[in-house]
Formats: structure tokens, C-alpha cells, sequence
């Protein structure tokens, strides 16, 4: 188990179920299993969890030197776990549902770290003795007397009646244009103010991504948006009455006065169009 810190260095720490925190990025190394477990507290930023990921497949690719040994060599695959997404997702559920059925093995500690499982000894069933089966006597069968068909009696046809049928009339009616109906597809009014709403929206996220190529867009429960990039926060703002963007007051702080003025500039331009 190693707990990945900043910078990109992982450090290998004792084995237990409580390392599992919010504020963590946790890595598993399986061999069991041939698996990484990478775990994400909640409190994990966007460029926290990359720097684990990073780590995480670094120890699948060369595995991890002990002594002489190299553990996790033949690993083939990593399954990450985010804290946030636990009760959300399927697959993490089923993800954390397998994570802490292994925690929860008994282990023995070995050196430097590594534990060590004891595997289930299984019984090998009875063998059963082989009863040879006495042979029955075969029942002495009699031949069935041989019937001799009856002659059946043969049926004349009869002739049924012909009946002329006189053929019906067939009266076409035009339908007059009174008669005709149209009937036109039902359209779902839009609100304009919805419309609105995300356009700006998406205003934003357009002159954040004319300088940032990888961005991360994350919405919180209280409706607010978050942008963060691989250095660290860029902007949280969120949508007032009258489809108003509102920016925090800690947004844009970690970048250039530039940068901040062309964004705000190129959503002043876009917001125009609408």
C-alpha cells in the first residue's frame, strides 16, 4: 500500500483499511488479484489524481523492487476508485465492493511492507466405493397375436350445389378538403432564459479553452461550476437571477492578468450574439 504525496512521490505505508481517507490518494498493489486499486478521497483535486495516475501506472508497468524480488510485474490491469462517486456509480460501487472485501483478509506482515494472504485449504472429496450391480433376469416376452385389418367401407363424393354470388359494387369515396386533417407535430416550447443560461455557460468554457488545452469542469450541489487545469484552480462562478454569471472571488487568481482580461474579453464578445 503506498500513499502518493506531492510532487509524484509515492511512499510505501502499513497495511490497513483506515488509510482510506478523504484527503488521500491511496495505491493498492495486488498480486492476488493482478489489479492497482487506486483510491481517491474526495478532497483530491484535479491535479492530485493525475499525479496518481501517473503512479499508479508506473508501479503496473515495473512493479515494485523488494530486496531482490520484484512484486506486481504481470499486473494487467488498475481500477480507480473516486470517494465522491461511492453510491453514484455502478462500476465504483462494484469497484469499492471488491477493494474492501480484500482489506477486510486476514494477513501476515512480511518485510519492507508487503503482506501475504493465507489461501483457503480445500477438502478433497470421499471417494466412494464401487458397488458392482448383480444382473437382473430378463423378462421372458410373448409375441402379440398378428390382427388382420377389416376392409373399411368407401365413401362416394357427392357434388355440393353451386351458388352465383352477384358481385358487389365497389363505391369510392374522395374525401372533400373539409374532411381532410392535418395534424402537425407538437414542438416543445424552450425557455429563453434556459437558453440563454447555457450559452454563457458555455462562453466561458470557450475562452478558458482558447489557453488551457486540458481543463477539468466539475458541478457542485449547490449548482456552483469549478474549471481547474493541471496547476490548480482557474475560476467557480455560478448562475444568478436573470441568467447572470457570478465569479467567486478566488476565481482566476492562480493565472496571468492577461490571460484573465482575454477571457473576460472573449465572453463580453460571445454574450453579444445573444
Amino acid at each position: 500500500m503506498f500513499n502518493v504525496l506531492e510532487g509524484g512521490v509515492s511512499e510505501p505505508i502499513n497495511w490497513s483499511m483506515d488509510n482510506l481517507t478523504a484527503d488521500r490518494s491511496i495505491i493498492i498493489l495486488d498480486e492476488t488479484n493482478q489489479v492497482v486499486w487506486l483510491w481517491y478521497g474526495s478532497r483530491q483535486g484535479l491535479v492530485a489524481r493525475r499525479t496518481a495516475l501517473r503512479q499508479a501506472e508506473s508501479l503496473k508497468g515495473h512493479g515494485y523492487q523488494v530486496g531482490k524480488s520484484i512484486i506486481g510485474r504481470d499486473i494487467k490491469y488498475i481500477k480507480e476508485i473516486e470517494q465522491r462517486k461511492i453510491g453514484r456509480d455502478p462500476i465504483t460501487d462494484s469497484f469499492n465492493k471488491d477493494l474492501q472485501e480484500l482489506l477486510n483478509r486476514d494477513f501476515s506482515e512480511l518485510d519492507n511492507y508487503v503482506v501475504t494472504f493465507e489461501l483457503k485449504e480445500t477438502l478433497k472429496p470421499a471417494i466412494k466405493p464401487i458397488v458392482k450391480a448383480e444382473p437382473k433376469p430378463e423378462p421372458i416376452t410373448q409375441p402379440e397375436p398378428i390382427m388382420k385389418p377389416q376392409p373399411t367401407p368407401t365413401l362416394t363424393p357427392q357434388a355440393k350445389p353451386v351458388v352465383k354470388t352477384e358481385p358487389k359494387s365497389v363505391v369510392k369515396l374522395e374525401p372533400t378538403p373539409s374532411e381532410v386533417k392535418v395534424v402537425a407535430p407538437k414542438l416543445e416550447r424552450v425557455q429563453e432564459a434556459d437558453v440563454k443560461t447555457e450559452a454563457k455557460i458555455a462562453f466561458v468554457l470557450i475562452g478558458i479553452l482558447d489557453h488551457y488545452d486540458d481543463i477539468w469542469v466539475s458541478k457542485k450541489d449547490d449548482g456552483t461550476y469549478a474549471v481547474e487545469m493541471m496547476d490548480g484552480p482557474i475560476c467557480q462562478f455560478s448562475i444568478k437571477e436573470g441568467s447572470k454569471i457570478s465569479f467567486s472571488a478566488d476565481s482566476f487568481k492562480g493565472i496571468s492578468t492577461n490571460i484573465k482580461t482575454e477571457i473576460q474579453k472573449k465572453f463580453v464578445e460571445l454574450s453579444k450574439l445573444i
